[in-house]
């Protein structure tokens, strides 16, 4: 198996387990706000919003470290960080219900809260994309008129032969035209 093969392969598997993990958070994050915030409420009114915020804060240094790893726009990459923006509305409105009975109604806690920003990231994944597509269009645009150049002088020269009556061509390749 190539390098190239075996890379893709990784972050494959990558791109799975994250997968894997947002909806554990998810699942995680709801157990959560129905069994154990309600009677961790009683000593703490903000219990629930401060589970939601070290839960947002685990996942964002998992993610954070997902994004170091991706460098190009898959469909793959894609889907984990919309599930990533999914989850994070769904701990900030955690956050909201849990801290409403709060003096500020849990500006505090949210705005303490570090933005995972997914749209600014897929933008800027999209971004290198296009670069790198357009830098790709334009090797092959270059190798296409090189190639045209090179066939353009094979068929132009044979003829000009033919008229001084060369009788013996080889083969056409890069720099000999032909032997005599």
């Amino acid at each position: 198996m190539n390098a190239k093969s075996a890379e893709s392969e990784r972050r494959k598997e990558f791109n799975e387990v994250l997968l894997q993990v947002v909806q554990e958070t998810e699942a995680l994050m709801l157990k959560e706000r129905h069994h154990y915030s309600p009677i961790l409420k009683k000593w703490h009114s903000t219990a629930g919003a401060v589970a939601a915020m070290v839960l947002h804060s685990c996942f964002g240094k998992l993610l954070k470290h997902y994004v170091n790893e991706v460098n190009s726009l898959t469909t793959e990459s894609v889907q984990v960080l919309q599930k990533a923006g999914k989850l994070e509305k769904g701990f900030v409105q955690m956050m909201v219900e849990e801290a409403s009975d709060c003096d500020d109604g849990g500006k505090t806690v949210i705005s303490e809260m570090a933005p995972y920003d997914v749209d600014s990231i897929i933008l800027s994944l999209l971004g290198k994309w296009i670069d790198d597509s357009l830098l790709r269009g334009k090797q092959y645009l270059q190798e296409a008129k090189d190639t045209e150049v090179s066939f353009g002088y094979m068929i132009l020269i044979p003829s000009q032969w033919k008229d001084t009556k060369l009788s013996h061509f080889c083969s056409l390749s890069e720099n000999t035209f032909c032997n005599l």
